[in-house]
């Protein structure tokens, strides 16, 4: 009996001792870190755009960039070293790449030799000209040796430093089309550096276009570009320049904008765009609105709002805004947004004043 008591209390025991475990367990906080990244809530990002896009004519562009050089050596010679690699950030001034100097530096050294020695002969010669010791003739031969002398000397100290690749500003190598050990001539491309002076991009526009496009339209009807690989992205840009002569085949005038790179993107040369702008057939509203998606806007009372997302600190912000009635996914906003801000377009009801989000992502 004994023995049968002590087998219900044992099989009662270690059910009760897992129980505790367990909640021990559970009742452990989550590291820091973690907790971190729970209060970072993801959200679905977008861009504000201009609400009359119907009246916005596009056309097709490639990027360009306002810094970008073929670098070649002054010097013929061998490739001694490459210092460095592509897409790599460098800076003004700094060396690039060399050439073998030995021969250079040995050319240098010997009329270095002969200059310094026609100039001692030639201000001897000063000398004893002042004394009637030499006659005029001699004085103007050892002037001319001496002046020979110097430009072979400044060829040479000018092969030397010719023999240096220089970045000629900050910027980041596009493409190396040298090898160590080869053989180049001097005036041969050997690096593309892309500096960050900004960047550009060209469309052609037909000659009924030009003639109808005012200065006025430019200010009212921002122009802003988007890439094939982020189309979403909204870029603003400013007209640079435009040709003043017609293709003769195309009869099309070239016109460029410029605009800077977003710091959340990365824009290079090479990469296909689309440059939009207001058609200038087209009458200009007084105030140019702009639409967002209903699934951004929160209701409070009478007054509606949105999320307004800060691209560097990743820290949303209320924004009030006065909505024009309508129907639809998107909705016109009259007042208090502008183009080209970021705003959250789902998961608005979980937000909060300064809280920080990041991208969703599947």
């Amino acid at each position: 009996m004994q023995m049968k008591i002590s087998r219900t209390i044992r099989s009662l025991y270690f059910p009760v001792f897992g129980l505790f475990f367990l909640v021990a367990c559970n009742s452990e906080s989550p590291p820091p870190e973690k907790i971190t990244e729970a209060m970072i809530r993801p959200v679905k990002f977008a861009e504000i755009a201009l609400a009359n896009s119907d009246d916005y004519l596009n056309y097709p562009a490639v990027i360009k960039s306002k810094q970008l050089s073929s670098l070649s050596f002054e010097a013929t010679g061998v490739v001694r070293d490459i210092l460095v690699v592509e897409a790599q950030k460098v800076k003004r001034g700094e060396v690039l790449a060399k050439l073998d100097q030995r021969d250079l530096k040995a050319k240098l050294k010997s009329v270095r030799a002969q200059f310094e020695n026609a100039e001692a002969e030639y201000r001897r010669a000063v000398k004893l000209i002042k004394e009637d010791a030499i006659s005029r003739s001699e004085l103007e031969q050892r002037k001319s040796e001496r002046d020979v002398n110097k430009a072979q000397f400044e060829t040479a100290k000018k092969a030397l430093s010719g023999s240096l690749l220089v970045a000629p500003y900050s910027g980041n190598i596009a493409r190396i089309s040298i090898q160590k050990q080869q053989a180049i001539q001097a005036g041969e491309s050997a690096i593309v550096i892309l500096g960050t002076g900004g960047l550009e991009s060209s469309i052609n526009l037909p000659a009924s276009m030009i003639a109808r496009a005012t200065d006025q339209q430019s200010e009212r009807a921002p122009s802003y570009l988007t890439l094939n690989v982020a189309p979403d992205r909204k870029i603003p840009i400013q007209f640079k320049e435009a040709t003043l002569d017609a293709d003769t085949a195309s009869q099309t005038y070239e016109v460029t904008f410029m605009f800077d790179s977003p710091n959340d993107l990365n824009v290079l040369p090479g990469m296909n765009a689309t440059i939009w702008f207001k058609d200038p057939s087209k009458p200009i509203s007084k105030t140019l609105r702009v639409s967002v998606p209903i699934t951004a806007i929160v209701t409070d009372g009478d007054q509606k709002y949105v999320w307004v997302v800060d691209r560097e600190s990743m820290v949303v912000t209320r924004r009030d805004i006065t909505v024009e009635d309508g129907v639809g996914a998107d909705l016109n906003v009259l007042e208090g947004l502008e183009m080209g801000e970021t705003i959250v377009a789902a998961g608005v009801s979980s937000l909060s004043e300064g809280m920080k989000v990041r991208p969703w992502s599947k």
